[in-house]
């Protein structure tokens, strides 16, 4: 067995590795192309949305929870794997250097997302506020200081199985963590922070010290890990095959009007597989109502016509994208092989489903134009929208069958 010592490097770069084999895929092209007009567009509204605001809108308080909400998400990387628990427990006096490793790594890793967020806040605090944006670096040490502690709470409440004790955490965290950004960034007299900031340090205190006897909790610690890896594998899966995911279903009774029992007649076979597929599978659905929610703020929030088409086609893209590895769900099972239909039955049935599924999708984006009673945005918007969708079904998705050679 490796030395202890190099174990947690030795962690780190499989890790890196793993994450840089999927990333690839899920940073194609194709993705980049969309992120890039998603991320323009976003900003564009975000930008137009800012200068109607002036001094009586609460940003202190907007920002403050924005942040104090990512601030008190801290989880800590431990790279563990399922059989540390029996290799690695009796190790546990010498894993010290290990775990302040994984604290340092957590930290670095998700300053990016805290830095990204306070660098996004700072049009809107320089525009109500009158602020400079030279700030910005007095507040990024203060929000990285404030990481810092939520990475230590979090990783010695660890050290407690019971479920209770993590949400009470969590709670307190949340709610401490919000009021000192916003004495901070709301400029209050200089006593309201520090005393904030003394009952976050005694905080620590009391909990370093109820739990100094306590060992650490290794199947908690590893069962973590793996839901967090899980939830990565599940994102990457939308682009390329994940060996090491399990599949999740859940049973959505409020959908069953969509779930019609089908006929005898045998077109209709694959169909009724692939929506029950879509409809109960949480990597598939969850995507569509995730992607669907951003376009429509976007939409919503756009004044410029072109804008809210462009945005409507990119997303649209991108679902329709995504959805294509759904024709593959269940390609490794014998079963779809037995159905005594034509297996060409396969591939068009997909194609008509996602074809509805984006229709669906435009239709929403219209509909969200026409509540702002911005009726020939709403029909340009549809218009261009069903021209896509029968475009990218009867053409695109057909080539990347062809080109992932997909049965």
């Amino acid at each position: 067995m490796k030395q202890v010592n190099d174990l947690w490097a030795s962690r780190l770069s499989d890790y890196q590795k793993e994450l840089q084999k999927y990333m690839r895929y899920i940073f194609n092209g194709h993705l980049m192309f969309v992120l890039i007009f998603a991320v323009g567009g976003g900003g564009y509204v975000y930008s137009n949305w800012i200068q109607t605001l002036d001094g009586t809108f609460p940003s202190s308080i907007l920002i403050a929870a924005v942040i104090g909400l990512a601030l008190t998400m801290s989880p800590v990387y431990t790279y563990l794997q399922e059989p540390d628990k029996v290799y690695l427990t009796p190790l546990e006096g010498q894993m010290k250097r290990y775990f302040v490793n994984a604290l340092v790594s957590s930290f670095f890793f998700q300053s990016y997302v805290i830095l990204l967020l306070l660098a996004a806040a700072m049009p809107l605090y320089v525009q109500t506020t009158g602020a400079q944006f030279s700030d910005f670096f007095w507040f990024l040490a203060i929000v990285l200081t404030v990481k810092i502690w939520n990475l230590i709470m979090r990783w010695t409440m660890l050290r407690y199985q019971e479920p209770a004790n993590h949400y009470m955490d969590l709670g307190i965290r949340l709610v401490l963590n919000i009021t000192f950004l916003w004495t901070v960034f709301a400029d209050t007299q200089l006593w309201l922070p520090i005393t904030i900031g003394l009952l976050m340090a005694g905080y620590m205190a009391a909990f370093r010290h109820l739990t100094k006897e306590k060992s650490l909790k290794w199947e908690l610690l590893i069962d973590l890990e793996n839901a967090r890896l899980h939830r990565f594998y599940r994102f990457a899966n939308l682009f390329t095959d994940v060996p090491h995911l399990k599949g999740q279903a859940k049973r959505r009774k409020w959908m069953d009007p969509f779930l019609k029992t089908p006929d005898l007649n045998p077109a209709h076979t694959y169909s009724y597989l692939y929506t029950r597929t879509f409809l109960r599978s949480d990597e598939y659905f969850g995507l569509w109502v995730r992607l669907t929610i951003i376009a429509g703020v976007i939409i919503g929030g756009a004044d410029n016509l072109w804008l809210k088409v462009i945005t409507a086609v990119l997303f649209l893209y991108l679902t329709g994208f995504q959805l294509i590895p759904l024709l593959k769900k269940h390609e490794l099972k014998i079963w779809p092989d037995l159905y005594p239909v034509s297996p060409g039955l396969r591939h068009d049935s997909f194609k008509k489903l996602l074809m509805k599924i984006l229709v669906v999708q435009a239709v929403v984006f219209a509909l969200i134009s026409l509540v702002q009673l911005d009726f020939y945005g709403a029909a340009m918007i549809a218009a261009v929208s069903i021209v896509f969708v029968i475009v990218f079904s009867s053409m695109y998705v057909p080539a990347q069958i062809k080109k992932h050679h997909i049965k």
